[in-house]
């Protein structure tokens, strides 16, 4: 959870909030179609009367809930496609970083190969110290440059694999925003 912004942290717990809604919404047709179903087989008039009352009440508790979750989809659904369109341009952005860092990585990986090549050829032969010194200088640079460009790339690919999830579950809520819409409408 780290890895978010604060913006898709606050965007996730929308889309959790609308979500709950949603589930309140439906959990209410659903219980006032019983009741309504319910009102069809009664036979007492005082016991009709009171029935009638309760889904009336019920009926506007539901007509709330339509009224406050429809400009609830219309924000929710303008904040995905901002949050989308950043993602896409952080995305791309993230790739180059990775064809970057993964050019560093080679060439830090070539460097180490070839300090460790020359200290393993020249262990055999007499060096001057000042030399031997030198080459398990450079061979320690290219181990550490090595070491912090792997751990940087695998970084920049977490975040990427990151966003990417995101982006669909952002495109899944889309698709959803307008299936509840529909949903809505046709109460």
């Amino acid at each position: 959870m780290n890895d978010h912004t604060a913006a898709e942290r606050r965007l996730k717990a929308d889309i959790h909030y609308k979500n709950s809604l949603r589930r309140d919404l439906v959990d209410s047709f659903r219980q006032m179609h019983i009741w309504q179903e319910k009102l069809n087989v009664i036979q007492n008039k005082r016991k009709e009367k009171k029935l009638v009352r309760t889904v009336q009440r019920y009926q506007d508790f539901i007509d709330d809930i339509q009224s406050f979750l429809s400009p609830l989809l219309d924000e929710i659904e303008e904040a995905i496609k901002e949050e989308m369109s950043f993602s896409e341009d952080e995305i791309k952005e993230f790739r180059q970083e990775v064809k970057e860092e993964t050019k560093l990585a080679s060439e830090a990986r070539a460097a180490y190969q070839k300090a460790r090549e020359a200290t393993e050829n020249n262990e055999g032969k007499k060096l001057e110290k000042e030399e031997l010194a030198r080459l398990r200088d450079v061979y320690s640079k290219a181990w550490r440059a090595f070491r912090l460009e792997k751990h940087k790339l695998e970084e920049a690919e977490q975040e990427l694999k990151s966003e990417e999830v995101d982006k669909k579950i952002f495109a899944r809520e889309l698709k959803r925003i307008h299936v509840e819409r529909h949903f809505i409408k046709e109460m």
